[in-house]
């Protein structure tokens, strides 16, 4: 017999003995049982606690939309509260296409009724003083292609830019904000024929040379609504200011 047949006799007999003895050893109080290894699909199954009560098998349903809370048990973690501005466009304000971060009241912003001026002081700029009327409704026109939706209105809101003091100063339409009662951004509506374009309010500069620079803010509102109590306001004027507080708004 050659070596290699010999260890292929050897090897395939070995199993059988183990198996012959492991059941020869199964009479002997005293033997150890042998037990398969439990797998983990079945091994809470299989587990059972002091009152021989088996468990049931633990299943993990978490995500990660789930938190666990002090009890153990996970709740459903809180969605971030959306804007309302996704409403009725007829109701309220809906703007979510702008790219500038919108201003927003602050502790420090000074506020003042339409119609009443507010100084600013720019950062790179002088003191200017702006005054912005009350608005006033133009309904659409069938001539205005980039027109506001159905059942809005534009809303025109003149403004009046004057040199104070200090440096040169810039006043973009851009900077302004429009909110409503629900504080909702209003869509500022550049591309509208509402008002002739050179009659908007654009880029405004003021000096000691050029002391007024006045235009309309045209915004694209839902109708029929208290525009009055409408909030305008105007943020710093850095583009890389990413701050919403806003230093000066008008409302009644």
């Amino acid at each position: 017999m050659t070596t290699t047949a010999f260890r292929r006799i050897a090897l395939g007999a070995t199993p059988a003995m183990l198996i012959a003895g492991a059941l020869a050893g199964c009479g002997n109080e005293g033997a150890p049982s042998v037990q398969a290894p439990a797998t983990s699909a079945n091994s809470a199954a299989a587990a059972a606690t002091d009152s021989g009560v088996p468990t049931a098998p633990s299943t993990d349903q978490s995500t990660d939309d789930t938190v666990p809370t002090d009890t153990g048990v996970p709740t459903v973690s809180a969605a971030p509260s959306g804007s309302s501005s996704t409403g009725d466009p007829a109701k309220v304000c809906n703007d979510n296409d702008t790219f500038l971060t919108p201003g927003a009241v602050a502790p420090s912003t000074k506020k003042a009724k339409w119609g009443k001026p507010l100084d600013l002081t720019q950062k790179y700029g002088g003191t200017v003083t702006i005054t912005p009327q009350l608005p006033t409704v133009k309904k659409p026109s069938g001539d205005d292609v980039f027109g506001p939706e159905k059942g809005q209105v534009s809303l025109l809101i003149k403004v009046t830019v004057k040199y104070k003091s200090g440096d040169k100063s810039s006043i973009a339409g851009i900077y302004f904000t429009l909110r409503d009662t629900q504080k909702n951004v209003c869509n500022y509506a550049s591309l509208s024929e509402a008002v002739p374009k050179q009659e908007q309010f654009d880029d405004g500069d003021v000096s000691k040379t050029t002391r007024t620079y006045s235009g309309t803010l045209v915004y694209e509102v839902p109708a029929n609504q208290d525009y009055k109590k409408y909030t305008l306001l105007y943020r710093a004027d850095d583009f890389d200011n990413k701050t919403t507080d806003a230093p000066v708004a008008w409302t009644n």
